[in-house]
């Protein structure tokens, strides 16, 4: 991070926190459960997010936008990478050689057409192009690797293991969870989330494998999906047991997670055994009503769908106008994966916060997995007052009660 950018983040943090502190004490706060430290972090990270990129609401400028260095400018104003101590746990960045994992193009062919008119494809015909398009370059093009960090929280890491670091298993049974983290699709890493991560593998006494997938928009949809896939498979060739395995992500790694199970049930690939979705992403499609309501409330400040910004339309399509086709196709389950079919999916945990803006997202994954054969195998908390991934702030009881409802939820897998 520049040193320009460090001034102007220091500068955001004292102007607003200023501000809202006088708010507080003259107002008292803005929701039952905030203290002052809580809700000075929220409106300093809502000032830092709505002010990184044009708040845009239609495609008039569309044609002049550099959507490269914009992303670049979010990212340079992100969060850094978060240093582990030894008494949280240990990581070890492993390297995924794409041609070393065995993907057969053929496994993305698109979906029969169904009888049943409401049955939408899990693949269709584009998706499946674009799928194999990206196997076709991986085999043909330059060698690539994909980034990962294997994290180890300190009350599992044994010094004299050194295979620990090593991405297969210890032991027949052995849990593992493959992480995706958030950022909208256009920043973010595991380095990034190495405290959360490690928080995960502390209450689930379990090693997490946390995902680089490629960001848009110079990577646009599928392939960060397709990383994911590779991931999978990539877990379930050095050994690990599928029932064993257990995917989880944060708001567009959620998201993430969430498509990844549908294209694994889609493609037929052995499932894994649970599934953990902190704050999830499930429609793209369309906004959720809880935008509204929440946005005095949450951090996240995110464009209209009507705005070439917006970060569903860098990640799917960045650079294409607005249409009744680009609805239409946002509209399909590896898109929007709350309007996939939920039979085989298998158990999941689902955690939001009841102030965030995307809240509806979780109650409406819910309600449509509740609809399936097994109804109890699908678990929704909600946290009062909460925000989005309110798990990152570590020091709130409501994240350390998230953390430990995920590790039993692991264990029990």
């Amino acid at each position: 991070m520049a040193l320009t950018d460090i001034a102007y983040l220091a500068y955001v943090a004292l102007s607003v926190s200023v501000v809202s502190t006088i708010e507080y004490f003259w107002r008292g706060p803005r929701l039952p459960r905030w203290d002052l430290k809580f809700q000075l972090r929220r409106d300093i990270m809502h000032r830092i997010i709505s002010s990184v990129v044009p708040q845009l609401t239609d495609d008039s400028s569309i044609d002049s936008l550099d959507l490269p260095k914009i992303a670049h400018e979010m990212r340079a104003k992100a969060m850094p990478a978060t240093e582990l101590k030894p008494e949280d746990g240990v990581y070890q960045v492993i390297g995924i050689p794409v041609r070393d994992v065995r993907i057969d193009p053929r496994e993305f062919t698109a979906d029969e057409k169904s009888d049943n008119p409401e049955e939408i494809a899990v693949i269709d015909a584009g998706t499946s192009d674009k799928l194999c398009g990206l196997c076709e370059a991986d085999m043909q093009g330059p060698e690539r690797t994909i980034n990962c960090e294997l994290v180890v929280a300190s009350n599992i890491f044994d010094q004299q293991h050194e295979a620990q670091l090593e991405c297969r298993p210890m032991h027949t049974g052995e849990k593992l969870i493959l992480y995706f983290h958030g950022g909208g699709y256009i920043i973010g890493s595991s380095a990034m989330y190495r405290q959360l991560i490690s928080r995960i593998s502390q209450a689930s006494c379990a090693r997490v494998l946390g995902v680089d997938y490629r960001l848009a928009p110079e990577h646009p949809f599928p392939a960060a999906l397709h990383d994911a896939y590779i991931a999978y498979m990539y877990v379930l060739q050095q050994g690990f047991d599928p029932s064993c395995v257990v995917v989880a992500g944060d708001s567009a790694g959620g998201h993430l997670a969430l498509s990844l199970t549908h294209l694994v049930q889609a493609t037929k690939t052995p499932m894994y055994g649970g599934l953990v979705l902190l704050s999830p992403v499930t429609d793209m499609a369309q906004e959720p009503d809880s935008r509204e309501r929440n946005r005095n409330f949450d951090y996240l400040a995110p464009q209209p769908l009507a705005s070439p910004l917006c970060v569903v339309r860098l990640f799917y399509a960045p650079g294409r106008r607005m249409s009744r086709d680009l609805i239409s196709e946002l509209s399909r389950p590896l898109v929007s994966p709350l309007r996939g079919q939920f039979t085989h999916f298998p158990r999941t945990l689902i955690q939001f916060g009841a102030s965030e803006v995307l809240a509806d997202d979780s109650i409406q994954l819910h309600a449509q997995m509740a609809q399936s054969k097994h109804p109890e195998s699908f678990v929704l908390e909600s946290y009062d007052d909460m925000l989005h991934v309110f798990h990152v702030f570590f020091d709130r009881p409501e994240s350390t009660q998230a953390l430990g409802s995920i590790g039993r939820f692991v264990k029990d897998v």
